[in-house]
């Protein structure tokens, strides 16, 4: 009896709870269409660097959740070896993300933020579930061949629908002319994704000669006179809004900053949960909706005389003299 239990916790593993949560993850990333919801240390950067369109990335991973999830489900004896697959995957990329430094935000759930050590409580209790609980006891006899034509079925018809939904948010989008009023002052053109992989190789340069600043619609005041602090934030960014609220409400600090939001998505500036903004002695710039800006903000950039001293995503403290 003892070993029937463990057998049908086995199955039920690899047959319910593995794809239903393998499923949620690729429906979210399915609905939100940005390779935000995708890890950052490990996977963004390493296709980054490599060259390989984020939006095609995106697709094809998702995909491959979807052939997952019905494996799983409806192929029996491939159950068991998919869940191991899936979840000793998920575990590795987790570690990655933590030893490359990211404990905020996985990535796994789109604006649902979930740091990666949590992430981890949660796959590997699975895959170790997996490993040691075998549901081959508890498997009912296979019946004819339809399940494996089903399974097929179906993840043809997902992976066709996950194409057709993200590939169309790899065009361009469109963008108002340049402000004539802004003179000399021409932004660049947005791609349909913005993501850098080394802000440190920032340093040293003019603040001109750094793409993200030539996005915006209008030139910045300022910035080559003296000491200034670059802020990029997001109004739905708990750890911006504790900045805001701690520091930049000061007004020795604020008088020395030029804060610019960075929209929620393509097509909004602002999503659900949006914190109000404080009185603030800061400049307030925003870079433009249409583009997928893949930041983790805060973003802080330090000025001396226009020229970059100081870089770094998701803490302010450092860049600014705080600590």
């Amino acid at each position: 009896m003892p070993r029937l239990n463990t057998a049908r916790i086995g199955w039920l593993l690899c047959r319910v709870v593995v794809p239903l949560w393998v499923a949620s993850g690729a429906i979210v990333k399915l609905m939100e269409l940005s390779p935000k919801t995708l890890p950052k240390e490990t996977i963004l950067t390493l296709a980054h660097k490599a060259d390989i369109d984020l939006y095609i990335l995106l697709a094809v991973l998702i995909s491959l959740e979807f052939v997952a999830v019905f494996v799983m489900l409806l192929v029996a004896r491939l159950a068991r070896p998919m869940a191991i697959l899936v979840l000793t995957t998920f575990c590795v990329i987790l570690v990655g993300e933590l030893v490359q430094g990211n404990v905020t935000n996985c990535g796994c759930f789109g604006d649902v933020t979930i740091p990666p050590w949590l992430m981890l409580l949660i796959d590997g209790p699975l895959l170790i579930g997996v490993l040691l609980l075998d549901p081959t006891p508890a498997m009912p006899a296979a019946p004819a061949g339809w399940p494996k034509a089903a399974a097929v079925l179906l993840a043809a018809v997902a992976v066709s629908a996950t194409f057709w939904r993200i590939l169309p948010e790899r065009q361009a989008p469109e963008i108002d002319p340049p402000n004539p009023v802004a003179g000399s002052w021409t932004p660049l053109e947005l791609p349909p994704y913005w993501f850098v992989t080394d802000i440190d190789a920032w340093i040293g340069k003019s603040w001109r000669e750094i793409e993200l600043f030539r996005f915006l619609k209008e030139e910045p005041k300022h910035l080559d006179e003296g000491r200034r602090f670059v802020v990029f934030y997001g109004r739905t960014c708990d750890h911006c809004d504790d900045m805001f609220h701690a520091d930049l409400t000061d007004p020795a600090i604020g008088s020395m900053t030029t804060a610019i939001e960075v929209p929620f998505s393509k097509t909004q500036l602002r999503g659900t949960g949006t914190w109000p903004m404080p009185d603030t002695e800061c400049d307030l710039l925003q870079l433009p909706v249409g583009c997928d800006w893949i930041i983790t903000t805060p973003l802080i950039v330090t000025l001396q005389d226009g020229i970059v001293e100081c870089a770094e995503e998701s803490d302010h403290l450092r860049c600014m003299g705080l600590e």
